[in-house]
């Protein structure tokens, strides 16, 4: 049974109020949004934005599985500048304006990993989901993909200049949380939030749902 939730509404500040622009870059942009919460007390935010984006539902994360005798899921490692670390990561990129975000995610995963898969192999769940809430408007779709082992060999990566970085690894979803620590102490890896929490949602469900 669900919880019964009690959400109040939330106003912005002004009905013509905008966001103060504090700073930006090439591609992201600060601001200020102002906003009244159920007490109708003005309060203030800080959040990041990408500028080059029609919607805050700017990307695609592809969760693919190759059925290898032990499953495997399919993740990239590439360098972030931003924490100056590699990281573990699902394959996943921005949405081309116009683009459906399934066939975002045919490319983004032929690109990243060089697999090339049909589009109607994707099961897209629907609702955006949001990175970090607490920093940034923006969201992404989820894509599924399941790889048969059989499946012709991935090609050459098709990489932009930016992700020259970037290698495919696969791991077993058998022992994803374990694999994913000792990458991490093996060679100083980080962990991608959305990798770390798959990885322990299967672990959960092995200890208390089976």
């Amino acid at each position: 049974m669900l919880p019964d939730l009690k959400l109040t509404s939330v106003q912005h500040a002004d009905d013509d109020d905008r966001p103060v622009i504090l700073g930006q870059g090439n591609w992201l942009q600060l601001e200020r949004i102002s906003y009244k919460d159920n007490q109708h007390i003005e309060r203030t935010w800080e959040r990041c934005i990408r500028k080059t984006s029609a919607s805050s539902q700017d990307a695609v994360d592809i969760h693919a599985i190759i059925m290898t005798p032990e499953p495997e899921l399919l993740l990239v490692v590439q360098y972030r500048p931003a924490v100056d670390q590699y990281c573990v990561e699902f394959p996943s990129g921005l949405i081309d304006p116009g683009e459906d975000p399934v066939d975002a995610a045919a490319r983004e995963l032929r690109e990243e990993t060089g697999y090339s898969i049909e589009k109607n192999a994707f099961q897209l769940h629907q609702s955006p989901v949001c990175y970090e809430p607490g920093l940034t408007n923006s969201c992404c779709h989820v894509a599924q993909v399941t790889i048969q082992q059989d499946h012709s060999p991935p090609q050459k990566q098709a990489l932009e200049a930016d992700e020259w970085s970037m290698q495919v690894i696969q791991l077993p979803l058998k022992t994803l949380l374990d694999d994913l620590a000792e990458l991490e102490r093996k060679h100083h890896l980080l962990i991608d939030s959305r990798v770390h929490a798959y990885a322990s949602g299967l672990m959960m469900a092995k200890q208390y749902l089976c």
